[in-house]
């Protein structure tokens, strides 16, 4: 009984002093981003971006959005290429249309980004994709 009494006495202490225990460690994962500007391997050599996983993990559930630099938005399971866990060599293909016709095409000045959004007062930025190259004239997509 006295231990028990000794360990609350503790753990009281320490929330009054306001120390605060570790949080959890924040994810770690690696990625590339890669702007193809003349859509080559895409549909009317629409240009495009990928981002690739390349280290790590990331557990993505119904909360996670892939989102432009206007706010549009699509889940990000419309643009990867698995459902479950992202784990190295796991891309996504973002261009504008398709799956992701919400999304702004990825002409220079388009900024993407995976977005953990739990609810509407809060989120997170995982992943950040930036267009840097203007399109190839080739392309079908006018930027």
């Amino acid at each position: 009984m006295l231990a028990i009494l000794a360990a609350l006495a503790v753990i009281l202490g320490t929330l009054a002093l306001g120390i605060e225990f570790p949080n959890d460690p924040a994810p770690q994962y690696g990625y590339e981003t890669e702007r193809v500007a003349d859509g080559s391997g895409n549909t009317n050599y629409r240009p495009y971006v990928t981002v690739t996983l390349t280290e790590g993990r990331i557990e993505p559930g119904e909360d996670f959005y892939i989102v432009d630099s206007d706010g549009n938005q699509v889940r990000w399971d419309q643009v990867w290429t698995t459902s479950g866990p992202l784990t190295a060599s796991d891309y996504a293909h973002i261009d504008g249309f398709g799956s992701d016709a919400a999304l702004n095409p990825a002409c220079e000045g388009e900024v993407y980004r995976m977005v953990h959004r739990p609810d509407d007062a809060q989120g997170s930025v995982l992943i950040e994709a930036e267009v840097t190259t203007p399109a190839i004239q080739n392309a079908t997509v006018h930027c």
